[in-house]
């Protein structure tokens, strides 16, 4: 398996009537986003990377909502307070996703992890190295209905070793099995939206002249369609 690096930018800006679900605020750079130091539903920031990186490795092909995306995808092993959104490694495409009213969403900007499923990788040193590897060199951008967000470099987090366990048929082509892991990247932590439609445009192009493995280019949209919350 390969270092996967994939990018994702946004930009946040809607009403100030948030759901009330967590003491954590939006950041002073662009509210409504949570801060890298901060811990959404009393979990550290950088603990939520790790879930997001569990979460994708969980997932069957058939299912995941990276590749053939459809609607019914975008739901695939969501749990708890915060809701996961996917990347997309090339070209131009636009996902239409429907989310229940009060959860945070968490998308990746760009990032890369490694884990010793990785034949090559010896010890911790070289775990955290690798993981690092594929996360310069980007161009990164995105507006949420219509407004920029500001200062992404900001949101660069790294993980703690954890845990993931790969399933067999997973999308990075993988060893299934259970690995000690390592993240590191740019993320943006939404706050809950507002019910109704929000879009999210994206785009990044990462031109890396140190390992070209890692360059590619997407565009695509999130048509986030938020439900209101059942009385």
């Amino acid at each position: 398996m390969t270092k996967q690096g994939l990018a994702v930018a946004l930009t946040v800006a809607f009403a100030s009537s948030i759901f009330p679900l967590t003491n954590v605020s939006g950041d002073s750079i662009n509210p409504g986003v949570y801060a890298a130091n901060s811990a959404p539903f009393d979990i550290p920031y950088k603990d939520w990377i790790a879930k997001w990186w569990q979460w994708t490795y969980s997932i069957p092909v058939s299912q995941h909502p990276r590749d053939n995306y459809t609607d019914a995808k975008c739901a695939s092993n969501q749990e708890g307070p915060v809701w996961f959104l996917a990347d997309q490694l090339g070209g131009r495409e636009e996902r239409t996703c429907t989310i229940p009213a009060g959860k945070a969403v968490l998308i990746p900007i760009l990032t890369g992890e490694c884990d010793f499923g990785q034949p090559e990788i010896k010890n911790d040193e070289e775990l955290r190295r690798c993981s690092l590897a594929g996360d310069e060199y980007g161009v990164i951008s995105a507006t949420l209905d219509g407004v920029k967000i500001k200062d992404l470099e900001k949101y660069r987090t790294q993980s703690d070793f954890f845990n993931v366990t790969q399933v067999q048929d997973n999308i990075y082509e993988g060893r299934a099995g259970n690995f000690r892991a390592a993240a590191d990247g740019f993320y943006v932590f939404l706050e809950p939206l507002p019910p109704g439609k929000h879009d999210i445009d994206l785009k990044v192009s990462v031109l890396n002249p140190v390992d070209t493995s890692f360059n590619y280019n997407a565009d695509w949209t999130y048509h986030l369609l938020v439900e209101p919350q059942a009385k």
